[in-house]
């Protein structure tokens, strides 16, 4: 759990080194090999596409169709599976797995297969990733399409898919954005749009094997559950401590001290409520939670209790907040380190106490409060009483 130290070390890094180190590795043999493994599957999937360009005779990669989600409705009944329809957006699914064994976002999986020579995403830092719920979405298709069909191309595609997650995972436990990785705000450990979250709770569903994850080996489910069990312990290590007090998390952790971090220049380093939210859900959820994990929640309930806003509502559309007495009790997005005062940043990394000074775009532009941990704080009414803190 982070201290004082840590946040001092985040502080400099934001201001004075983050750019020159922020690609380091630490000079140790478990790290070495991860970074090795990362630049061995990199070297694949460039490879791959070079290959087919050569046999073309092309000299630039073609791009895919580009949609906001996936191209494709990612739940389904289990006889969709076995119709035309399945069967091509499956085809079309697998053809799109990198040679890592991942997926990219945003990238139209309901149309066309790749053809040869065509990038296998539209983002060229995100081929492939875990954001946007990204092959954590294909893998599930992938599971129940086995499950319902038996075809065992989407068993081999299923599991080079979880390899890749486990092959991501960092010595630490947490995971990047993207991986291969490739450097910049990518490689920090990302809580941001529960990326996170999302792959541990695919893990444990492995690990059980059960439902869809039926046919999973015994190898497989043993390896995702020490997976899952290292991503436990760094989320509760990364949880952040001021003056003492364990209070919530950042929506990024540097890979390396693990304190919260800046990503893009309007998410600076913070403590951030929303990502925090759902993390402390995900604690509430775990059977048998152990001593730590009680007082972790413990501890984020009491910081969402202290840090609410009352009697305030904003929307995109407004400029600033907007007195409402009836209104719920909101949250900001991103609050100031040992300060927890509310804070907004713009894309020229300025920082501000007041959303009404942030440029118009970015105003209009991003989720800067929130209502959504009020329902976090209902399931926690009854967990608490299940779990008391003991002193």
């Amino acid at each position: 759990m982070l201290t004082g130290l840590a946040l001092l070390s985040t502080t400099l890094f934001a201001a004075t080194g983050e750019e020159t180190r922020k690609n380091a590795m630490p000079d140790s043999a478990e790290w070495r090999a991860y970074n090795v493994k990362s630049e061995h599957w990199k070297a694949l999937d460039k490879a791959a596409i070079a290959a087919e360009r050569k046999a073309l005779g092309i000299s630039e990669v073609k791009l895919p169709a580009y949609t906001k989600e996936f191209g494709f409705e990612p739940k389904q009944a289990d006889d969709w599976f076995k119709s035309a329809e399945g069967e091509r957006i499956m085809g079309i699914i697998l053809s799109f797995q990198t040679p890592s064994g991942g997926w990219s976002k945003r990238t139209d999986m309901g149309k066309n297969a790749r053809q040869p020579g065509e990038a296998f995403g539209v983002e060229e830092n995100y081929i492939p990733t875990f954001d946007n719920n990204a092959t954590n979405t294909q893998l599930q298709l992938l599971a129940q399409a086995y499950s319902v069909t038996g075809k065992k191309v989407y068993l081999n595609a299923f599991e080079r898919g979880v390899q890749l997650i486990v092959d991501a995972q960092y010595p630490n436990g947490g995971w990047p954005q993207n991986y291969p990785i490739v450097g910049g705000y990518h490689d920090h450990i990302t809580y941001n749009d529960n990326l996170i979250k999302q792959l541990m709770e695919l893990l444990y569903e492995i690990s059980l094997g059960k439902n869809e994850f039926a046919f999973v080996t015994k190898k497989m489910r043993k390896q995702a559950q020490a997976t899952y069990e290292k991503g436990l312990e760094c989320i509760k290590k990364t949880q952040v401590e001021t003056n003492g007090q364990l209070t919530i998390w950042g929506a990024q952790h540097d890979r390396l001290t693990l304190a919260p971090t800046k990503a893009r220049n309007f998410e600076m380093v913070s403590l951030s409520s929303t990502e925090s939210a759902h993390l402390m859900s995900f604690l509430m959820d775990l059977d048998k939670p152990d001593a730590d994990t009680i007082k972790a929640v413990h501890a984020a309930a009491k910081w969402f209790q202290e840090n609410r806003i009352l009697g305030q509502r904003w929307s995109r559309t407004d400029f600033a907040l907007q007195a409402d007495p009836e209104a719920p009790a909101m949250w900001s997005r991103f609050y100031e380190m040992g300060t927890n005062k509310p804070i907004f940043g713009d894309r020229d990394s300025s920082i501000y106490y007041s959303v009404a000074q942030v440029s118009e775009e970015r105003r209009k532009g991003y989720a800067w409060y929130s209502t959504a941990p009020n329902k976090i704080f209902e399931k926690y009414q009854s967990w608490a009483q299940q779990y008391p803190l003991k002193p």
